[in-house]
Protein backbone atom coordinates (compact mmCIF):
# COMPACT_ATOMS: atom_id res chain seq x y z
CA UNK A 1 0.00 0.00 0.00
CA UNK A 2 1.52 3.30 -1.01
CA UNK A 3 0.19 6.54 0.32
CA UNK A 4 -0.69 9.48 -1.28
CA UNK A 5 3.04 11.28 -1.75
CA UNK A 6 4.62 8.53 -1.97
CA UNK A 7 7.79 8.97 -4.56
CA UNK A 8 10.07 6.00 -5.75
CA UNK A 9 11.19 7.09 -9.09
CA UNK A 10 13.76 9.27 -7.98
CA UNK A 11 15.53 7.17 -4.70
CA UNK A 12 19.47 6.92 -3.89
CA UNK A 13 21.06 3.99 -4.98
CA UNK A 14 20.17 1.35 -2.00
CA UNK A 15 23.87 1.80 -0.62
CA UNK A 16 23.72 4.88 0.63
CA UNK A 17 20.90 4.25 3.43
CA UNK A 18 22.47 0.47 4.33
CA UNK A 19 25.71 2.39 5.26
CA UNK A 20 24.35 4.21 7.57
CA UNK A 21 22.62 1.35 8.90
CA UNK A 22 25.11 -1.24 9.42
CA UNK A 23 27.27 1.52 11.02
CA UNK A 24 24.82 1.87 13.93
CA UNK A 25 24.74 -2.10 15.26
CA UNK A 26 28.73 -1.13 15.19
CA UNK A 27 28.52 1.89 18.00
CA UNK A 28 26.24 0.01 20.32
CA UNK A 29 28.70 -3.25 20.47
CA UNK A 30 31.13 -0.40 21.03
CA UNK A 31 29.01 1.49 23.96
CA UNK A 32 28.42 -2.18 25.35
CA UNK A 33 31.98 -2.87 25.87
CA UNK A 34 32.71 -0.06 27.05
CA UNK A 35 30.40 -0.29 29.57
CA UNK A 36 31.80 -3.94 30.59
CA UNK A 37 35.21 -2.23 31.17
CA UNK A 38 34.51 0.39 33.24
CA UNK A 39 33.55 1.25 36.86
CA UNK A 40 29.97 0.88 37.13
CA UNK A 41 29.86 3.85 39.53
CA UNK A 42 31.32 6.01 36.47
CA UNK A 43 29.02 4.50 34.04
CA UNK A 44 25.62 5.26 36.64
CA UNK A 45 27.03 8.97 36.75
CA UNK A 46 25.73 10.95 34.40
CA UNK A 47 28.75 13.82 34.76
CA UNK A 48 31.38 11.53 34.54
CA UNK A 49 33.53 11.24 31.21
CA UNK A 50 33.19 7.66 30.45
CA UNK A 51 28.95 8.52 30.48
CA UNK A 52 29.12 11.42 28.44
CA UNK A 53 31.99 9.66 26.14
CA UNK A 54 28.72 6.86 26.16
CA UNK A 55 25.98 9.10 25.83
CA UNK A 56 27.25 11.09 22.47
CA UNK A 57 28.49 7.32 21.09
CA UNK A 58 24.74 7.12 21.42
CA UNK A 59 23.59 9.91 20.25
CA UNK A 60 26.08 10.77 17.37
CA UNK A 61 26.86 7.03 16.41
CA UNK A 62 23.76 5.40 16.72
CA UNK A 63 20.70 7.70 17.28
CA UNK A 64 22.17 10.37 13.91
CA UNK A 65 23.73 7.54 12.21
CA UNK A 66 20.10 6.32 11.56
CA UNK A 67 18.04 9.01 11.01
CA UNK A 68 20.57 10.72 9.09
CA UNK A 69 20.62 7.36 6.49
CA UNK A 70 16.61 7.10 7.02
CA UNK A 71 16.32 10.71 5.77
CA UNK A 72 18.53 10.47 2.54
CA UNK A 73 15.86 7.46 1.57
CA UNK A 74 13.05 9.54 3.02
CA UNK A 75 13.34 12.71 1.31
CA UNK A 76 12.97 11.48 -2.14
CA UNK A 77 10.24 8.91 -1.89
CA UNK A 78 8.50 10.58 0.92
CA UNK A 79 8.60 14.44 0.06
CA UNK A 80 9.77 14.29 -3.57
CA UNK A 81 13.04 16.22 -2.35
CA UNK A 82 15.78 14.67 -4.70
CA UNK A 83 19.44 15.06 -2.95
CA UNK A 84 22.16 15.76 -6.37
CA UNK A 85 25.18 13.10 -6.33
CA UNK A 86 23.72 11.17 -3.48
CA UNK A 87 26.40 8.99 -3.23
CA UNK A 88 28.57 11.68 -2.88
CA UNK A 89 26.24 13.62 -0.32
CA UNK A 90 26.39 10.09 1.48
CA UNK A 91 29.99 9.30 1.60
CA UNK A 92 30.73 12.84 3.07
CA UNK A 93 27.95 12.53 5.41
CA UNK A 94 29.12 8.99 6.85
CA UNK A 95 32.70 9.02 6.57
CA UNK A 96 32.42 12.72 8.57
CA UNK A 97 30.25 11.76 11.25
CA UNK A 98 31.56 8.29 11.80
CA UNK A 99 35.63 9.80 11.93
CA UNK A 100 34.01 12.57 14.29
CA UNK A 101 32.31 10.42 16.62
CA UNK A 102 34.82 8.37 17.24
CA UNK A 103 37.27 11.33 17.81
CA UNK A 104 34.85 12.42 20.54
CA UNK A 105 34.36 9.78 22.52
CA UNK A 106 38.23 9.29 22.64
CA UNK A 107 38.56 12.73 23.48
CA UNK A 108 36.66 11.68 26.97
CA UNK A 109 38.65 9.05 27.43
CA UNK A 110 42.28 9.77 26.62
CA UNK A 111 41.92 13.76 27.31
CA UNK A 112 43.24 14.78 24.37
CA UNK A 113 42.18 18.32 23.56
CA UNK A 114 43.27 17.86 19.36
CA UNK A 115 40.80 15.16 19.29
CA UNK A 116 37.81 16.60 20.41
CA UNK A 117 39.22 19.80 17.97
CA UNK A 118 39.52 17.63 15.10
CA UNK A 119 36.19 15.46 16.15
CA UNK A 120 34.64 18.71 16.48
CA UNK A 121 35.35 20.14 13.11
CA UNK A 122 34.53 16.86 11.09
CA UNK A 123 31.13 16.76 13.16
CA UNK A 124 30.19 20.29 11.85
CA UNK A 125 30.95 19.37 8.32
CA UNK A 126 28.98 15.76 8.50
CA UNK A 127 25.62 18.18 10.26
CA UNK A 128 25.92 21.26 8.79
CA UNK A 129 26.04 19.85 5.13
CA UNK A 130 23.10 17.66 5.78
CA UNK A 131 20.95 20.10 7.54
CA UNK A 132 21.99 22.81 5.04
CA UNK A 133 20.82 20.38 1.82
CA UNK A 134 17.71 18.85 3.44
CA UNK A 135 16.28 22.60 4.46
CA UNK A 136 17.40 23.99 1.01
CA UNK A 137 15.75 20.56 -0.99
CA UNK A 138 12.50 20.31 1.89
CA UNK A 139 10.96 24.19 1.36
CA UNK A 140 10.85 23.40 -1.83
CA UNK A 141 8.60 21.04 -1.62
CA UNK A 142 5.21 21.64 -3.21
CA UNK A 143 3.01 18.86 -1.79
CA UNK A 144 2.85 19.03 1.97
CA UNK A 145 1.18 16.27 4.54
CA UNK A 146 2.08 15.92 7.74
CA UNK A 147 5.21 13.89 7.52
CA UNK A 148 6.74 16.47 5.21
CA UNK A 149 5.90 19.57 7.68
CA UNK A 150 7.50 17.74 10.28
CA UNK A 151 10.58 16.82 8.22
CA UNK A 152 10.85 20.52 7.67
CA UNK A 153 10.37 20.89 11.09
CA UNK A 154 12.76 18.60 12.41
CA UNK A 155 15.81 19.53 9.88
CA UNK A 156 15.56 23.37 11.52
CA UNK A 157 15.53 21.84 15.06
CA UNK A 158 18.07 19.31 14.05
CA UNK A 159 20.30 22.39 12.94
CA UNK A 160 19.83 24.39 16.10
CA UNK A 161 20.81 21.08 18.19
CA UNK A 162 23.81 20.80 16.21
CA UNK A 163 24.82 24.42 16.49
CA UNK A 164 24.16 24.30 20.25
CA UNK A 165 26.52 21.00 20.34
CA UNK A 166 29.47 23.03 18.54
CA UNK A 167 29.07 26.12 21.04
CA UNK A 168 29.40 23.71 23.54
CA UNK A 169 32.81 21.91 22.03
CA UNK A 170 33.81 24.91 21.42
CA UNK A 171 33.43 26.00 24.89
CA UNK A 172 35.53 23.24 25.99
CA UNK A 173 38.30 23.67 23.40
CA UNK A 174 39.23 27.28 24.93
CA UNK A 175 38.14 26.27 28.59
CA UNK A 176 35.81 29.05 28.39
CA UNK A 177 33.03 27.38 30.63
CA UNK A 178 30.46 30.19 31.66
CA UNK A 179 27.71 30.59 34.12
CA UNK A 180 25.45 29.46 31.67
CA UNK A 181 26.86 26.99 30.55
CA UNK A 182 24.82 24.03 32.22
CA UNK A 183 21.30 26.16 30.69
CA UNK A 184 22.94 25.57 27.17
CA UNK A 185 23.35 21.55 28.13
CA UNK A 186 20.05 21.07 29.35
CA UNK A 187 18.43 23.12 26.31
CA UNK A 188 21.20 21.06 24.07
CA UNK A 189 19.70 17.61 25.69
CA UNK A 190 15.94 18.51 25.21
CA UNK A 191 16.14 20.05 21.94
CA UNK A 192 17.93 16.79 20.65
CA UNK A 193 15.88 14.32 22.23
CA UNK A 194 12.49 15.96 22.11
CA UNK A 195 13.33 18.02 19.03
CA UNK A 196 15.44 16.48 16.66
CA UNK A 197 14.92 12.66 17.27
CA UNK A 198 11.30 12.50 19.01
CA UNK A 199 10.03 14.92 16.06
CA UNK A 200 11.38 12.71 13.04
CA UNK A 201 10.05 9.81 14.28
CA UNK A 202 6.74 10.95 14.75
CA UNK A 203 6.87 12.49 10.90
CA UNK A 204 7.84 8.37 9.86
CA UNK A 205 5.57 6.94 12.45
CA UNK A 206 2.33 8.85 10.97
CA UNK A 207 3.48 7.45 7.45
CA UNK A 208 5.14 4.08 8.37
CA UNK A 209 2.38 3.02 10.43
CA UNK A 210 -0.52 3.36 8.51
CA UNK A 211 1.48 2.24 4.97
CA UNK A 212 3.25 -0.93 6.81
CA UNK A 213 0.79 -2.23 9.28
CA UNK A 214 -2.09 -1.43 7.42
CA UNK A 215 -3.21 0.68 10.80
CA UNK A 216 -5.56 3.42 11.19
CA UNK A 217 -4.03 6.90 10.57
CA UNK A 218 -3.17 8.92 13.73
CA UNK A 219 -6.15 11.65 14.84
CA UNK A 220 -4.98 14.71 12.61
CA UNK A 221 -4.88 16.74 15.78
CA UNK A 222 -2.03 14.69 16.79
CA UNK A 223 -0.78 14.88 13.03
CA UNK A 224 -1.18 18.49 12.16
CA UNK A 225 -0.63 19.80 15.59
CA UNK A 226 1.62 18.39 17.90
CA UNK A 227 4.62 19.32 15.64
CA UNK A 228 4.36 22.82 15.98
CA UNK A 229 3.01 22.44 19.75
CA UNK A 230 6.74 21.22 20.65
CA UNK A 231 8.18 23.91 18.68
CA UNK A 232 6.76 26.50 20.97
CA UNK A 233 7.52 24.03 24.72
CA UNK A 234 11.13 23.87 23.06
CA UNK A 235 11.02 27.84 23.07
CA UNK A 236 9.11 28.16 25.84
CA UNK A 237 11.32 25.97 27.90
CA UNK A 238 14.74 28.17 26.85
CA UNK A 239 12.63 31.36 27.93
CA UNK A 240 11.58 29.55 31.36
CA UNK A 241 15.48 27.97 31.15
CA UNK A 242 17.04 31.51 31.11
CA UNK A 243 14.71 33.40 33.11
CA UNK A 244 14.56 31.02 36.04
CA UNK A 245 11.11 30.38 35.62
CA UNK A 246 9.26 27.30 37.48
CA UNK A 247 9.67 24.20 34.26
CA UNK A 248 7.07 22.31 35.81
CA UNK A 249 4.74 24.02 33.42
CA UNK A 250 6.58 23.44 30.17
CA UNK A 251 7.16 19.61 31.46
CA UNK A 252 4.02 18.77 32.24
CA UNK A 253 2.69 19.75 28.29
CA UNK A 254 5.37 18.39 27.02
CA UNK A 255 4.77 15.27 28.81
CA UNK A 256 0.47 15.20 27.38
CA UNK A 257 1.53 16.34 24.49
CA UNK A 258 4.54 13.34 23.87
CA UNK A 259 2.36 10.64 25.61
CA UNK A 260 -0.53 11.39 23.40
CA UNK A 261 1.82 10.47 20.54
CA UNK A 262 2.49 7.39 21.89
CA UNK A 263 -1.37 6.53 23.13
CA UNK A 264 -2.29 7.17 19.76
CA UNK A 265 0.44 4.74 18.39
CA UNK A 266 -0.45 2.27 20.42
CA UNK A 267 -4.16 2.53 19.82
CA UNK A 268 -3.13 2.28 16.11
CA UNK A 269 -1.55 -0.63 16.04
CA UNK A 270 -3.77 -2.40 18.12
CA UNK A 271 -6.48 -1.90 16.08
CA UNK A 272 -4.97 -2.69 12.57
CA UNK A 273 -7.75 -3.39 9.41
CA UNK A 274 -4.98 -6.42 8.82
CA UNK A 275 -4.51 -7.60 12.37
CA UNK A 276 -1.67 -10.56 10.89
CA UNK A 277 1.54 -10.74 13.59
CA UNK A 278 4.49 -9.01 12.73
CA UNK A 279 7.23 -9.08 14.64
CA UNK A 280 8.27 -5.60 14.15
CA UNK A 281 5.47 -5.18 16.06
CA UNK A 282 7.46 -6.02 19.18
CA UNK A 283 9.23 -3.25 18.50
CA UNK A 284 7.23 -0.43 18.07
CA UNK A 285 4.75 -1.57 20.82
CA UNK A 286 7.38 -1.86 23.66
CA UNK A 287 9.08 1.17 21.90
CA UNK A 288 5.95 3.20 22.96
CA UNK A 289 4.99 1.88 26.32
CA UNK A 290 8.54 2.40 27.21
CA UNK A 291 8.42 6.55 25.55
CA UNK A 292 5.08 6.81 28.64
CA UNK A 293 6.78 5.27 31.09
CA UNK A 294 9.92 7.52 30.33
CA UNK A 295 7.51 10.70 30.47
CA UNK A 296 6.57 10.00 34.05
CA UNK A 297 9.29 9.39 35.25
CA UNK A 298 10.94 12.34 33.92
CA UNK A 299 7.67 14.24 35.30
CA UNK A 300 7.27 13.33 38.79
CA UNK A 301 10.72 11.97 39.71
CA UNK A 302 12.65 14.30 42.97
CA UNK A 303 15.50 12.92 42.84
CA UNK A 304 18.36 12.21 39.70
CA UNK A 305 17.00 9.62 37.45
CA UNK A 306 19.22 10.85 34.57
CA UNK A 307 20.57 7.40 34.02
CA UNK A 308 17.11 5.08 34.39
CA UNK A 309 15.86 8.14 31.91
CA UNK A 310 18.53 7.18 29.81
CA UNK A 311 17.66 3.48 29.63
CA UNK A 312 14.29 4.02 28.85
CA UNK A 313 13.97 7.13 26.59
CA UNK A 314 16.97 6.51 24.56
CA UNK A 315 17.56 2.94 24.19
CA UNK A 316 13.62 1.82 25.10
CA UNK A 317 11.96 4.33 23.13
CA UNK A 318 13.96 5.52 20.38
CA UNK A 319 16.53 2.83 19.62
CA UNK A 320 13.82 -0.25 20.12
CA UNK A 321 11.49 1.75 17.75
CA UNK A 322 14.62 2.29 15.05
CA UNK A 323 15.61 -0.90 14.92
CA UNK A 324 11.53 -2.18 14.61
CA UNK A 325 11.72 0.84 11.43
CA UNK A 326 15.24 -0.45 9.89
CA UNK A 327 13.47 -4.27 9.62
CA UNK A 328 11.03 -2.96 7.96
CA UNK A 329 12.51 -0.54 5.68
CA UNK A 330 15.10 -2.96 4.45
CA UNK A 331 12.91 -5.44 3.17
CA UNK A 332 10.81 -2.61 1.38
CA UNK A 333 14.42 -1.41 -0.25
CA UNK A 334 15.55 -4.41 -1.56
CA UNK A 335 11.63 -5.41 -2.95
CA UNK A 336 11.63 -1.56 -4.24
CA UNK A 337 15.50 -1.84 -5.92
CA UNK A 338 14.80 -5.09 -7.25
CA UNK A 339 11.29 -4.40 -9.63
CA UNK A 340 12.73 -1.30 -10.59
CA UNK A 341 15.26 -3.79 -12.43
CA UNK A 342 12.51 -5.40 -13.91
CA UNK A 343 12.39 -8.74 -11.26
CA UNK A 344 9.02 -9.60 -11.17
CA UNK A 345 9.12 -11.66 -8.18
CA UNK A 346 11.13 -10.68 -5.28
CA UNK A 347 11.71 -12.17 -1.73
CA UNK A 348 9.61 -11.40 1.09
CA UNK A 349 10.38 -9.88 4.62
CA UNK A 350 10.49 -13.02 5.55
CA UNK A 351 12.72 -14.29 2.91
CA UNK A 352 14.94 -11.65 3.53
CA UNK A 353 15.33 -11.89 7.21
CA UNK A 354 14.18 -14.96 9.05
CA UNK A 355 11.24 -14.16 11.79
CA UNK A 356 12.97 -16.15 14.34
CA UNK A 357 16.52 -14.28 13.98
CA UNK A 358 14.41 -10.77 14.67
CA UNK A 359 12.32 -12.34 17.50
CA UNK A 360 15.78 -13.94 19.19
CA UNK A 361 17.44 -10.24 18.94
CA UNK A 362 14.18 -8.87 19.87
CA UNK A 363 13.76 -10.84 23.33
CA UNK A 364 17.82 -10.30 24.12
CA UNK A 365 17.82 -6.54 23.58
CA UNK A 366 14.97 -5.86 26.04
CA UNK A 367 16.56 -8.28 28.15
CA UNK A 368 19.44 -6.08 28.18
CA UNK A 369 17.38 -3.25 29.18
CA UNK A 370 15.57 -4.73 31.73
CA UNK A 371 18.99 -5.75 33.61
CA UNK A 372 20.18 -2.17 33.16
CA UNK A 373 16.93 -1.21 34.85
CA UNK A 374 17.67 -3.18 37.32
CA UNK A 375 21.15 -2.11 38.06
CA UNK A 376 19.65 1.51 38.89
CA UNK A 377 17.20 -0.01 41.66
CA UNK A 378 19.44 -3.20 42.91
CA UNK A 379 23.08 -4.51 42.19
CA UNK A 380 25.83 -2.76 39.83
CA UNK A 381 26.52 -6.28 39.01
CA UNK A 382 23.30 -6.29 36.51
CA UNK A 383 24.76 -3.29 34.73
CA UNK A 384 27.75 -5.52 33.26
CA UNK A 385 25.01 -8.78 32.72
CA UNK A 386 22.65 -5.67 30.82
CA UNK A 387 25.70 -4.95 28.81
CA UNK A 388 26.55 -8.34 27.72
CA UNK A 389 23.25 -9.38 26.36
CA UNK A 390 23.60 -5.32 24.42
CA UNK A 391 26.38 -6.57 22.92
CA UNK A 392 25.36 -9.69 21.73
CA UNK A 393 21.99 -8.52 20.52
CA UNK A 394 23.77 -6.05 18.73
CA UNK A 395 25.90 -8.76 16.77
CA UNK A 396 22.62 -10.46 16.04
CA UNK A 397 21.32 -7.40 14.85
CA UNK A 398 24.08 -6.39 12.85
CA UNK A 399 24.16 -10.21 11.56
CA UNK A 400 20.38 -9.81 10.16
CA UNK A 401 20.89 -6.59 8.18
CA UNK A 402 24.14 -8.27 6.72
CA UNK A 403 21.90 -11.69 5.86
CA UNK A 404 19.85 -9.25 4.12
CA UNK A 405 21.71 -7.53 2.05
CA UNK A 406 23.74 -10.39 0.92
CA UNK A 407 20.45 -12.00 -0.14
CA UNK A 408 19.66 -9.04 -2.16
CA UNK A 409 23.19 -8.54 -3.67
CA UNK A 410 22.88 -12.51 -4.91
CA UNK A 411 19.79 -11.91 -6.16
CA UNK A 412 20.82 -8.33 -7.69
CA UNK A 413 23.90 -9.98 -9.65
CA UNK A 414 21.25 -12.77 -11.54
CA UNK A 415 19.24 -12.24 -14.58
CA UNK A 416 16.27 -10.48 -14.15
CA UNK A 417 14.55 -12.72 -16.43
CA UNK A 418 15.96 -15.83 -14.78
CA UNK A 419 13.77 -17.09 -12.59
CA UNK A 420 15.64 -20.12 -10.43
CA UNK A 421 17.29 -17.13 -9.08
CA UNK A 422 14.05 -16.56 -6.36
CA UNK A 423 14.72 -20.08 -4.94
CA UNK A 424 15.15 -18.45 -1.70
CA UNK A 425 16.80 -21.20 0.77
CA UNK A 426 14.35 -22.09 3.43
Amino acid sequence: MLNEGLSLDQAPPISVPFRFFLTAPIFAIIIGALILTNDATLILNRYSDISIAIVHLFTLGILSMIIVGAMQQMMPVLAGAVIKRPILFANVVHTTLTTGTILFALYFILHLKILLMIATALLAISFITFFVVAIKLLYKVKFLNSTVITMRIFVVVGLITILLGLYLSGSHISDNIGASHYSFVSIHVLFGMFGFASLIIMGVAFQVIPMFYVAKSFPKFIENRVPFIIIFLLLAYVIFEFASFDLMIVKTLFVLVIAAFGYFGIHSLNNRRRPIFDVTLLYWKSSLYMLIAALLIWLFAKSDVSYLLSILFGLGFLYSLLQGMIYKIIPFLCWFHLTSKGYFTVPTMRELIIEDMIRIQFYMYISSLLFFILAFFLSVIFLYIGAILFIFSNLFFLLNLILAIKKYSKIAKTDPMDMSSFQMPS
